[in-house]
């Protein structure tokens, strides 16, 4: 009878276990940050949006509040997965400085440059900006929903209230 083989690991070092330490502390700092974003309803159309009676956050608020807590002891890396006339398929993933993995995001866009819809005319930076917003979410877990709301296209901006910038 054959085993599965086994996996040797080895034991940590004291930096190491800080460092994770750190990470998790950070990652507590970052949720508190942004429920505490989504509890402030001036806020709202600034960091989040509210549409069909969920809250979402902005790709741009979750990317600040990373940097801000993180700086940068985390890792961004975006790869293109797929790139053809039609589509595009971008991962991100988000990793310690050692390189060790802690999430990702994928996202797909088709692409028209022709259309009015920035997610088909701008599709490789709508797409990148999808990928990164999920991979953070993932990381940070924070809202009821994985979605961001960069995700929701054109008429985002009908669906909601007092929002002065278009989101892209």
């Amino acid at each position: 009878m054959m085993y599965p083989q086994q996996v040797k690991r080895r034991e940590s070092n004291a930096e190491e276990r800080q460092i994770d330490s750190d990470i998790e502390y950070n990652l507590d700092e970052a949720r508190k940050k942004l429920d505490d974003l989504l509890k402030n309803k001036d806020e709202k159309g600034k960091s989040w949006v509210f549409i069909k009676k969920k809250s979402y956050l902005k790709v741009a608020t979750l990317l600040k509040v990373l940097r801000d807590v993180f700086k940068h002891n985390l890792i961004l890396k975006t790869k293109v997965v797929h790139d053809c006339e039609h589509r595009i398929v971008i991962m991100a993933t988000l990793r310690k400085l050692d390189n060790s993995f802690l999430s990702s995001g994928i996202a797909e866009r088709f692409k028209d440059q022709k259309s009015s819809n920035p997610h088909q005319s701008r599709a490789v930076e709508c797409c990148q900006t999808a990928a990164w917003g999920r991979a953070i979410k993932s990381l940070l877990a924070v809202g009821t929903e994985q979605a961001t709301a960069d995700e929701f296209g054109v008429n985002l901006k009908e669906e909601t209230e007092n929002i002065e910038e278009e989101i892209v």
